[in-house]
């Protein structure tokens, strides 16, 4: 059994570890077994209304074999808090198949409204589906834990339990790596992202935290995301 002190130790490590900032995370993306196209995460420090925040890009593009089948050109930017990395701006372009959708959105602190072009919705603090990838690493993720999160999507608000799951083995073209899952999961059922389904993350289980796996559930299977460089 681990001491007091020990655990004491483990939780101050995570908290101070490296946040990545300025920090790219590539990922290999694979569709029913093979390579099917490549995205990236990276956040960074920037600035929204003369305020300093976070800014959260992230591409996915599947490649010219996997076109054919269910071509995705996913690009989207987010704004951050950079102090709980909630919610503040978003700007998404979505292509996956048939479905096609531009969307920004803007929140505002002091009317607590997220407020797009045709609505306003009342939520307190809001996160984006991308966003908790980051704000997870800041917790201890101990089995059979659950967070909640408000979370903003095109237009639509969703509770989120994100429960961790298990611990899990990932290979990777980086190494092997002892891994914790957590997954998202609505109290409702409904979908996390539009034609998205349930996702999980596998974050190495030391100080890092890196999301070296992601899994999300496409209209035609799913999608399995490795990581393969950071920058």
């Amino acid at each position: 059994m681990k001491s007091y002190i020990t655990i004491l130790f483990s939780c101050f490590t995570i908290l101070l570890s490296d946040d990545l900032i300025n920090t790219k995370l590539n990922y290999t993306v694979y569709f029913r077994g093979m390579e099917a196209g490549e995205a990236y995460l990276k956040i960074q420090n920037d600035t929204l209304n003369n305020n300093n925040v976070l800014r959260l890009d992230s591409k996915l593009k599947t490649n010219k074999f996997v076109d054919l089948i269910y071509k995705i050109r996913d690009d989207i930017t987010i704004y951050l808090d950079s102090k709980d990395l909630s919610l503040l701006k978003v700007i998404n372009k979505i292509n996956e198949g048939s479905y096609r959708k531009k969307h920004n959105a803007t929140y505002n602190k002091k009317l607590k409204q997220i407020i797009n072009k045709s609505k306003s919705i009342n939520i307190d603090i809001p996160y984006s589906p991308l966003s908790i990838i980051y704000e997870l690493r800041k917790r201890m993720l101990m089995l059979n834990d659950v967070y909640d999160y408000n979370i903003y999507s095109i237009g639509k608000i969703n509770n989120i339990k994100m429960k961790v799951l298990k611990n899990d083995y990932v290979k990777t073209s980086l190494g092997n790596f002892e891994s914790i899952v957590v997954s998202p999961i609505s109290n409702t059922q409904k979908p996390l992202i539009k034609n998205n389904g349930d996702m999980k993350i596998w974050y190495t289980n030391d100080e890092n935290r890196y999301p070296v796996k992601i899994e999300i559930k496409i209209n035609y299977g799913k999608l399995i995301l490795l990581l393969n460089n950071i920058e």
